[in-house]
């Protein structure tokens, strides 16, 4: 990425989601309240609750697939299911507020339609149980576009397509913004053009490719094309979500952000926090680092107990660099035991400690968290998120079925899913004595006139489908 290195980082956060055919979401829209926030750097939080299957997650992974999108790789095809069953397409918006050097805020909004479509580069596959043929499919983006409005470099811009890629059409559009973007040279152009199937084909962003960004750094970073570099940055360095389906290929890896004199370190290290892991030296020498800030932090959670690591070389022979790792625990000072003898939650925990702390520190980082109060004690997790909310300085999006935080933020930073797949998304207004908690049981058992938040019988019904449901005396 020659040339991005250079650009000053602004603050991102993000503002809004909205969400079209997206497994049980037809349509739904979370304002997550940033603007102010942001121009104040302090921290902005919001919690997503509902009952099982009302589009929690689908939040999630929509934001993991932004994440891949932005950072210019491919989708990841396990979300090749996420478009709702029985539609063709479906969509992600999200609308990003970012704060530049000059503290002046300005938006940008960012849209992908996703299909499903025949793998043009995969043979068909022959189903041996049966005569039938299957053809490899992959999940691409048919059609993307970037919008800005708001004041960049002291320039103030009305709301307006930067660039619009759309699979049936050869060039990009708006044409007379191309140049602006992409420098005046026709023959560079031409060759952003084929570049932009090539992207689509691999289940990639053309706006976000590595070729689209050095052609923008090439075209010395106008204002339009600072936004992209921008949001490419951001999704690299800045956005994390972890939890749930994002984690299954590596159990509980160790999420780390490491700061050293001219250098940091972004992402997560792929090494389990439940077994011997092999990773290269440089890996070692950064969680090492580390975990002096961890037990900080892990100690006034969880009074006594404490992080070391051992480490030994694997041979002496062509794989010199690599190194077997393993994590373990004491408890007040006594004796050290391998980490994966502790409870999951503790494991959970320490896998996002690091993340949290730079999301506390850093006004910069956005954390997204799938099912926060996994194996969390409620009590915990409350003071958790109380703390994050009052001093915090950077963005926690999370879902839950623990109702403690509902005690401890207010109606602003929680939201509820709905029954209705045509309007998922929803937030209360709570007068300054109600408590959220509270207004949220009243609502699950007699309704509301806004929304049913949940669809099911009652406990007696419950429990006369148990009594059919049982063995024949």
């Amino acid at each position: 990425m020659n040339g991005v290195m250079e650009l000053k980082y602004p603050t991102i956060r993000i503002n809004r989601i909205s969400l079209e055919n997206m497994k049980s979401v037809k349509s739904g829209s979370i304002d997550f309240n940033a603007v102010d926030a942001i121009s104040k750097y302090k921290s902005s939080m919001l919690g997503i609750y509902g009952q099982n299957g009302s589009g929690k997650t689908v939040v999630i992974e929509s934001m993991a697939i932004i994440k891949a999108v932005l950072s210019g790789r491919p989708i990841n095809p396990r979300y090749l299911e996420n478009i709702s069953f029985g539609e063709n397409s479906g969509s992600i918006e999200v609308e990003f507020v970012v704060i530049s050097e000059n503290e002046t805020n300005y938006y940008a909004t960012y849209k992908c339609t996703l299909e499903q479509l025949n793998d043009p580069n995969e043979n068909a596959v022959n189903n041996e149980s049966s005569s039938t043929i299957e053809q490899v499919s992959m999940l691409v983006i048919t059609n993307e576009s970037l919008k800005v409005s708001g004041t960049i470099n002291g320039v103030k811009y009305p709301k307006q397509n930067v660039i619009q890629s759309d699979i049936t059409q050869k060039q990009f559009n708006p044409r007379h913004k191309i140049k602006l973007v992409y420098g005046e040279n026709e023959n560079n152009i031409k060759m952003l053009e084929l570049h932009k199937f090539l992207a689509i084909y691999s289940s990639r962003s053309f706006i976000f490719s590595n070729q689209s960004i050095k052609a923008i750094a090439d075209n010395k970073t106008t204002d339009f094309g600072s936004i992209v570099l921008a949001l490419r940055l951001f999704a690299e360095r800045r956005l994390f979500i972890v939890g749930g389906e994002m984690q299954k290929e590596i159990p509980l890896p160790i999420n780390i952000v490491h700061r050293s004199d001219n250098e940091q370190v972004f992402g997560y290290i792929p090494f389990s926090l439940e077994s011997k892991t092999v990773i290269p030296k440089k890996s070692i020498d950064i969680i090492a680092s580390v975990i002096p800030s961890l037990n900080l932090v892990l100690s006034s959670m969880i009074p006594g107990l404490e992080l070391s690591c051992k480490w030994e070389k694997m041979s002496l022979g062509e794989k010199e660099d690599e190194y077997e790792i393993e994590l373990f625990a004491s408890r007040n000072q006594g004796s050290i035991f391998p980490l994966r003898h502790e409870s999951l939650g503790i494991r959970g925990v320490i896998s996002i400690l690091s993340l949290l702390i730079a999301t506390y520190n850093d006004p910069a980082y956005v954390l997204i968290v799938d099912e926060f109060d996994s194996s969390i004690f409620e009590y915990l997790l409350g003071e958790l998120v109380s703390v994050l909310k009052d001093s915090g300085k950077g963005q926690l999006i999370f879902t839950s079925h623990n109702l403690r935080p509902l005690e401890m933020l207010d109606d602003t930073s929680i939201c509820f899913t709905t029954t209705n797949p045509e309007n998922r998304y929803i937030k209360f207004k709570k007068k300054a004595t109600n408590n959220l908690r509270s207004m949220y049981f009243r609502v699950l058992s007699l309704g509301c006139k806004e929304a049913d938040l949940y669809n099911s019988k009652s406990k007696y019904a419950l429990a006369s489908a148990f009594r059919e449901a049982g063995w024949d005396e």
